[in-house]
């Protein structure tokens, strides 16, 4: 275009320049006019005229010259691309070009039939009359100069159809015969391909025109989309088809009439013509013993006499009905050869003579009858003459004939019973032992079958307000508490007596209580206790302290165990008191409550209870040391730990000791037991036995200050808060608030951590449960003021609790399917089948090292199976042997927030079960229904090995780089499950599956997530990055919008956004961002108060650098302006550095450098060896700076200092080295720096008037003027202590040099220092000094 215009240029100057040229005017000589009239042919009277014809081939003639052609270039048609439909008249493409007309036009390969290229005008135009693919065509223009080209793709669509109409919208076909339906009307284009979805019924077919036809092979009504299509699209249209049976036409019995003998087997078949039968009916029903089978067949025993009776036989299928009438008649037999097993009976009173069988031939006997009748206590059965009884009354021998008759006849058989007296027999009663209440009325019944008793006694007198009965019944209300005694009972007759024995006591808790505590107070113990729970029938609490996570919790508890009692402490030391005064005398106290007094007590071998002794001994008692279980013979105490290392035969003998009534005082902590043990309920020694002893040791902790001066609330005993709930909800003894909360509180305490298999514990719980109902907690998101408040009923609450340890307690084929699971997780559809899989799992997992404080750096790595277990079925899971005890879980269900912390709960608190794999064949399950994964600890090196999982539902899953994206669309992501998973080697999430249904292309949105992650791993340089981190959006969290942790943890009203490439390319989500950061987070490097600022660095670097965009409000220029004016106008006070104003100092050291130094800063703690690793908070904020600084390779230390870091003298030596960072933002605008000048120097002997000093400024500080003071004094930093001082001005970073003069000469000994003063004040230099130089002679 550039050399056109400058041709044309040159061209036309050329045309308006003269024949010739001359350097002036005068010197061009003047042509003289010739006389053309005179002359035609004279000089100058030609005028040459051109004309076209003079032009040549590759000339243009522009009217009155012939001029060089141009070729045609830049041809363009104004569009690349179009798309044509046949038979519509397209819009003439005109050509555009530069340069000259094209003489001819050409185009290849030929243009689609119907378009034509004009060769004359290039303009392309005409109507597409064939279907053609995309395809490119080359217009050529040319002119004898040249060529210029253009292409053009085409693309020629049939016309679109607009519709089709089904020739009927339903066909009914009959099985086995040919169906058809004629092919549909369209409008609009012509189809080229019908398609059916689902397939068409088995036989038949969709034609190639659309058309249905064949002969369908099964019965069924089914529904179908037919849908034709070309290249332009496709229509659809729904046909219903419905396949029926042939109609049957014929059933026959061979006989209209049948005659059964009653109780004789019989069986009579039908034969059918015409269509197979599907069902038989018959009316009225058959005679009991008789029956229609599926076939048609009647067969039975009749049992029941009839007269001949009409039966209508009706047989059906989907195509008709028939129907046959038959007639049957029941006719009976005589009974004949009755004769009993038994005929004479020689009983005494009270003898039972079972039943007394009679048999029989012939026919069944309708009535029986004994003449005479039988003695009293004994009857006949009308039924089927059994004779049975007890014998009641005395009498003589006696003669019986007994008849059996039926309608057909009858006959007889002779019994005879002789009756006579015995005395008593022995007595027993339903227990041994019985432990009573006091002020509980009771009522204990013998179990006697023996010959009637006149009178009881009994030895000793029974506990006050307890007495015997005429029956032998001992009830009433005892009033006040007992020991054990043994009671003897006899029970006379005119025959003789019978004598039997019981054990009783009385317990009096709350006797017990106060007698324990009287005269107690506050009382300070050693140790940090376990709470010791109450868990028995005679189970109490005694004293409660402060729990490390709750209000109170029983620190001293005592139970009533068989005949011997116990008092357990939460902290072994407390057995002896603590050595505290009142504490000791509490101790010894329980001693006597336990044991007696003047007892014979042995302290536990090796407990550390030795030093008691002396105590005991001053308390009236007999002392045993280094005493073991296995010889307690003598005893009547043992004081033992419970955290021992008793096995199996010393715990029982420990049970056999404290049940046969010895005193047992124990005490031991479960709390850091806990810390390197499993399974609290079975494995912490003193649970071992607690459901003999009633105490169970829990894993949590309290405090050690024991408030002991109240009697503990009735309520506060989990027995008695078992049954006022069971009371409140199945009784309807309504709770009052306090006293629900109460009863909640303890049974709280419990719930979580007594196991299902304390069954005396449970079974009321459980009884409760089930007869109110599971509870059902309504969902919502997290703005919906609905679901469940916790607290609002206290007995729900406890209640709620039951449930959750059963739904985290029971075995698989126990679990229920828990009815809130229609809310949340959500349900598996009905007809989702279950599947069998086998699955890959790398066993090589090394989690995250520990000081990845915030990401749940060492929990169990879940691996996905892409299964899922339906809420309550039992899932089997076959394992490799070397898993077993490996530390490797199943985990059912991924929402493992525990939500017992929340006021109000959108889904039930604890909805995920975990496994622990210890065979190699397992059942697992859910009640809630949840994902199935493979759990494996962190540092296993298991290999990759396979697991087979059974009965699951298979789950939307899409493993990045695996899934054929294909295969998701068309198959995967349609899985029945209602959670679905998509993820790859860096990052996974856990969303419900109706957000992923529609998801096209989790290809991309994964490369984008994986780019997110790495960018996170890179920024915090640990690399490379040794775990795929999860999310798991949830209906409710534990904490806040979302929390860190593995997985993290988000509301699922996020979902939809981090599953939209589009939304999460432009809108990013800070908060993901964030809470990754957060498990990026190294303790060490995290310095105090910027837990919520180191995570945001991930926040913005990825927000900007990825997204392109701010992200957040808080990080606007505006907002940081504010906040860091803000802090330094209060006085820059480390302890409000946290959070966004902190997140500023380290933007500040970013903008000025990079991510990349910060990166380098953070990456120094991974490898520090542990000597280096900073632990206080001042030496993390001095680590801070000495990294940092080295990473920019700039001394930090001012910077930092200026915002209130605590550096000491040593951090600043260490970076003095390096140059001072004088151009951070902060100087002169938000905070004055001081100089910092060094190597102030002067010579020792000066010139004899003047000294030339010399200093280095190693930063010039802001706003800075020097002054330096002299004389022959050391002034120190009071200037007016100085007798001169100069000005000497700012100063820049640098070596600097300023001489004094007007000095004293010939030996004056001077000193100096230099002040460095701006308006946050003074900073002094030195002291240096010199003396003075002799005047030259």
């Amino acid at each position: 275009m550039h050399r056109q215009h400058i041709l044309a240029v040159t061209i036309s100057l050329l045309l308006i320049l003269p024949g010739c040229a001359s350097s002036t005017e005068s010197e061009v000589e003047m042509p003289v006019e010739p006389d053309c009239a005179s002359d035609p042919n004279a000089d100058g009277c030609f005028e040459n005229v051109i004309t076209e014809e003079d032009c040549s081939s590759k000339q243009v003639f522009t009217g009155y010259l012939c001029r060089t052609m141009m070729r045609p270039e830049m041809l363009d048609f104004g569009e690349s691309e179009v798309t044509l439909e046949i038979g519509v008249e397209i819009q003439q493409m005109t050509p555009s070009f530069l340069g000259d007309a094209p003489s001819s036009w050409a185009v290849n390969p030929p243009l689609p039939d119907g378009i034509v290229l004009d060769p004359d005008s290039g303009v392309i135009s005409g109507t597409p009359t064939q279907e053609s693919s995309r395809k490119s065509y080359t217009i050529i223009a040319s002119n004898a100069m040249g060529v210029s080209s253009f292409r053009l793709q085409i693309i020629v669509m049939p016309p679109e159809i607009i519709s089709i109409e089904l020739q009927a919208e339903e066909l009914y076909c009959t099985k086995g015969e040919t169906c058809h339906l004629e092919t549909p009307s369209f409008l609009g284009g012509t189809p080229d391909k019908w398609a059916c979805d689902p397939p068409l019924p088995m036989g038949m077919a969709l034609g190639a025109d659309g058309s249905v036809s064949g002969k369908p092979s099964h019965i069924g009504d089914s529904n179908h989309t037919i849908t034709a299509s070309n290249s332009a699209g496709g229509v659809s249209s729904t046909l219903r088809i419905v396949t029926i049976h042939p109609s049957p036409e014929s059933i026959d019995y061979g006989s209209p009439h049948f005659t059964f003998s009653l109780g004789q087997p019989i069986s009579i078949s039908p034969s059918t013509s015409g269509g197979e039968i599907t069902s038989w009916q018959i009316t009225p029903n058959l005679t009991a013993g008789l029956s229609l089978s599926d076939s048609g067949v009647i067969s039975g025993s009749p049992d029941v006499l009839q007269e001949a009776t009409g039966y209508t036989i009706t047989a059906e299928n989907s195509g008709g009905i028939t129907q046959s009438t038959i007639y049957i008649e029941v006719i009976d037999l005589p009974v004949w050869e009755l004769e009993y097993e038994q005929v004479t009976f020689h009983l005494s009173i009270g003898d039972e003579i079972g039943s007394v069988t009679p048999s029989w031939g012939g026919g069944t006997p309708t009535i029986w009858l004994a003449t005479p009748s039988l003695p009293p206590g004994f009857s006949l059965s009308q039924e089927n003459g059994v004779i049975s009884g007890v014998a009641t009354e005395l009498q003589e021998i006696s003669h019986h004939t007994i008849w059996a008759n039926n309608s057909a006849g009858g006959d007889s058989a002779q019994v005879s019973f002789h009756i006579i007296n015995l005395p008593p027999q022995a007595v027993t009663w339903p227990d041994d032992e019985y432990a009573l209440a006091s002020n509980e009325s009771i009522s204990i019944h013998p179990q006697y079958s023996g010959p009637s008793i006149d009178t009881w006694e009994v030895e000793p007198i029974l506990p006050s307000g307890l007495s015997i009965s005429d029956s032998g019944i001992i009830s009433g209300t005892p009033n006040q508490s007992t020991g054990w005694s043994e009671y003897r009972l006899w029970a006379n007759n005119t025959g003789g007596s019978s004598s039997s024995s019981i054990w009783i006591a009385v317990h009096d808790i709350a006797a017990d209580q106060e007698y324990l505590l009287r005269g107690m107070g506050q009382t300070s113990w050693g140790g940090w206790p376990s709470p010791v729970l109450p868990i028995g029938e005679w189970s109490f609490p005694v004293a409660f302290a402060e729990g490390g996570y709750t209000s109170e919790i029983p620190v001293i508890s005592a139970s009533h165990a068989g005949k011997g009692r116990i008092l357990g402490y939460g902290h072994e030391s407390w057995v002896y008191g603590s050595g505290g005064v009142e504490e000791t005398a509490f101790s010894l106290r329980a001693v006597e409550w336990a044991c007696g007094a003047n007892a014979v007590v042995g302290l536990a071998y090796g407990a550390g209870f030795d030093g008691f002794q002396d105590d005991l001994e001053s308390q009236g008692h007999s002392v045993h040391t280094s005493v073991s279980p296995d010889n307690l013979s003598g005893l009547d105490c043992l004081l033992d730990e419970f955290w021992n290392g008793h096995d199996d035969d010393d715990n029982q003998n420990i049970v056999s000791f404290l049940l046969g009534g010895g005193g047992v005082i124990m005490g031991g902590h479960a709390w850091y037991w806990s810390y390197s043990n499993t399974d609290l309920a079975h494995n912490y020694p003193a649970n071992k036995i607690a459901n003999e002893t009633g105490l169970f040791v829990s894993s949590a902790w309290g405090y050690n200050e024991v408030d002991m001066s109240q009697v503990p609330h009735e309520l506060s005993r989990p027995r008695a808060a078992i049954e006022a709930i069971r009371d409140d909800r199945i009784e309807g003894h309504t709770l009052s608030d306090e006293d629900a909360t109460i009863a909640d509180s303890t049974l709280s305490l419990c719930t979580n951590v007594v196991s299902l298999d304390f069954h005396e514990f449970w079974a009321p719980l459980r009884e409760v449960v089930n007869q109110t109902g599971w509870t059902v907690i309504e969902y919502g998101t997290l703005w919906e003021d609905v679901g469940y408040d916790l607290g609002e009923d206290p007995v729900a609450d406890t209640l709620l609790r039951v449930e959750t340890a059963l739904t985290q307690g029971l075995p698989a084929d126990q679990l229920p399917s828990h009815p809130s699971h229609h809310e949340f997780p959500g349900e598996v559809p009905s007809n989702a089948s279950r599947i069998v899989r086998t699955v890959s799992v790398d066993g090589n997992q090394s989690g995250l090292p520990s000081n990845f404080g915030y990401s749940s750096a060492r929990a169990h790595v879940r691996m996905t199976t892409g299964t899922y277990a339906a809420p309550g079925e039992v899932v089997s899971v076959t394992i490799p042997p070397r898993l077993v005890d490996s530390g490797a879980y199943i985990l059912v269900g991924a929402h493992s927030d525990n939500l017992w912390g929340k006021d109000q709960l959108h889904r039930h608190p604890e909805i995920v079960r975990w496994w622990y794999v210890d065979d190699t064949d397992m059942e697992v399950g859910n009640a809630f229904g949840g994902p199935i994964y493979v759990a494996i600890e962190p540092g296993s090196t298991l290999g990759i090995f396979e697991v087979t999982i059974s009965n699951a539902v298979d789950a939307p899953t899409y493993n990045h780089g695996e899934t054929d994206v294909e295969d998701w669309i068309q198959m995967h992501r349609h899985a029945p499950a209602p959670w679905a998973e998509i993820g790859s080697d860096q990052f996974i999430l856990s969303v419900p599956s109706h957000e992923i249904r529609d998801l096209e292309d989790p290809d991309d949105l994964m490369d984008w997530w994986d780019q997110a992650l790495e960018m996170e791993h890179e920024l915090y340089g640990f690399l490379p990055w040794p775990r795929v981190e999860r999310a798991v959006f949830d209906a409710q969290i534990s904490a806040g919008w979302m929390h860190s942790g593995y997985p993290f943890m988000a509301h699922d009203l996020s979902a939809p956004d981090v599953v939209s490439l589009a939304h999460m390319s432009t809108e990013g989500d800070w908060g993901m961002f964030h809470e990754l950061g957060h498990n990026h987070q190294w303790m060490p490097s995290t310095l105090p108060g910027t837990t919520e600022t180191g995570c945001n660095f991930a926040s913005i670097y990825l927000m900007e650098d990825l997204v392109g965009i701010t992200g957040h409000g808080a990080v606007s220029p505006d907002q940081r302006e504010s906040r860091t004016r803000a802090y330094f106008d209060n006085g820059a006070n480390i302890s409000d550095w946290s959070v966004w104003v902190a997140l500023e100092t380290f933007l500040m050291i970013k903008e000025e450098w990079s991510w990349g130094e910060i990166t380098s800063a953070l990456s120094v703690y991974y490898d520090l060896p542990a000597a280096e690793v900073p632990s206080t908070d001042e030496e993390k904020f001095n680590a801070w700076v000495l990294h940092m600084s080295n990473s920019t390779g700039s001394n930090l230390a001012p910077y930092h200092a200026a915002w209130g870091f605590p550096l000491d003298q040593n951090t600043f030596d260490a970076l003095s080295h390096l140059p001072v960072w004088t151009g951070d933002p902060l100087r002169g605008d938000f905070y004055e720096y001081p100089a910092i000048l060094r190597y102030l120097q002067s010579p020792s002997i000066s010139e004899a008037n003047s000294v030339n000093i010399s200093w280095e400024t190693y930063d010039n500080g802001t706003n800075i003027t020097l002054t330096a003071f002299y004389g022959t004094t050391d002034g120190g930093t009071q200037p007016s202590a100085w007798s001169n001082n100069i000005e000497i001005g700012e100063t820049q970073v640098g070596n600097e040099f300023f001489e004094i003069s007007g000095l004293s000469c010939c030996g004056t000994e001077y000193h100096a220092r230099i002040r460095a003063a701006n308006d946050a004040g003074d900073e002094w230099f030195g002291p240096i000094s010199w003396v003075t130089d002799y005047l030259d002679d």
